[in-house]
């Protein structure tokens, strides 16, 4: 026996008066002008010359980013903002809203902290940070005279 009904949308139901009276459908995604406020997934890979730095941020332009290297940790952040204003024939609906993120991420010790590059496409930032040039060792006999 179920004591409490379980459902997937624990948004309320609004009337249909409230849709009649803005005049459209309301529905329960976000509208594509809108910006939901999210930590975007990173994923990050070592290579023999690099590391790589994926992030996802689909819905934002390059211009949207900052990417800085500060005491060896690397930081990705964003700060946006929006503003929708919709007028009809007797009333006004004005929407505005501000979405940001940091993530910020300590540098391995062989990291070049000056040899960093990004490149945007489909909505995924990569960040390449790459290795230091490591100066092998060499083994060299000296003769005790």
């Amino acid at each position: 026996m179920n004591l409490f009904k379980w459902t997937q949308n624990f948004k309320p139901n609004f009337p249909h008066i409230v849709e009649k009276f803005l005049g459209r459908k309301i529905h329960d995604e976000a509208a594509s002008n809108e910006f939901v406020s999210t930590v975007p997934s990173v994923n990050i890979e070592e290579k023999n010359k690099a590391f790589e730095v994926s992030v996802a941020v689909p819905g934002f332009n390059k211009k949207d980013l900052k990417i800085e290297v500060q005491d060896h940790c690397l930081i990705i952040s964003s700060e946006k903002q929006y503003d929708n204003e919709e007028v009809y024939s007797n009333w006004m609906r004005r929407e505005y809203g501000y979405a940001s993120f940091r993530r910020m991420f300590h540098l391995p010790d062989d990291a070049d902290a000056d040899q960093v590059e990004a490149t945007m496409k489909d909505g995924v930032l990569k960040i390449k940070v790459a290795k230091l040039v490591s100066i092998e060792s060499k083994t060299k006999s000296i003769a005790v005279h």
